[in-house]
């Protein structure tokens, strides 16, 4: 009886390690950490092998890790559809972290398109800015233009104006200052 009690005892405390070891390693899987959720899961099972609770625990995050994915795809497509061009590059960069060479191939034109939108809107947005002698938001696009887009020509372009636009945005604020 006694021994009964015992291991009734002991399986509830496994039990209740077991659970408060789950919540944890949904918490990480909600915060789309795979490789973190895969590592605990590999743990809670080398520790707890004989129960059953934690026996399919890395096949579980990795079909999270899945669908998370799948979930990201359906994301920038949408917002590639929809014309969101920072929403989807935003998707775009996360999805990339995600997806071998095979698995990309089929959203590689749709990433160019919206690539080629977004480095279009950024050549746009840099005209504009110094058309309207706004200088410092022609430094801060056009800064962002060589970060993001260093091999085109557009990056070039800037690299060769980038000197005077800093000298003109000093003097404006120079002229601002001493008013």
């Amino acid at each position: 009886e006694f021994r009964e009690q015992i291991m009734s005892a002991r399986s509830s405390e496994i039990d209740a390690r077991i659970t408060i070891l789950l919540q944890r390693l949904d918490k990480i899987i909600e915060a789309h950490d795979f490789p973190q959720a895969l590592s605990d899961a590999l743990k809670i099972k080398r520790i707890y092998p004989d129960n059953p609770r934690v026996e399919k625990l890395d096949q579980y995050v990795r079909e999270a890790q899945e669908s998370y994915k799948h979930q990201i795809e359906r994301d920038f497509l949408a917002a590639a559809q929809k014309d969101d061009v920072d929403g989807a590059i935003a998707l775009l960069k996360e999805l990339d972290a995600y997806l071998t060479e095979r698995e990309a191939e089929p959203f590689r034109e749709v990433a160019r398109g919206v690539i080629g939108k977004k480095r279009d809107n950024l050549g746009v947005q840099f005209k504009m800015a110094v058309h309207d002698k706004e200088w410092l938001k022609s430094i801060r696009v056009g800064e962002q233009i060589i970060r993001d887009f260093p091999n085109t020509r557009m990056a070039e372009e800037v690299r060769e104006r980038i000197d005077l636009l800093r000298e003109r945005a000093a003097g404006q604020q120079a002229a601002q200052q001493s008013r």
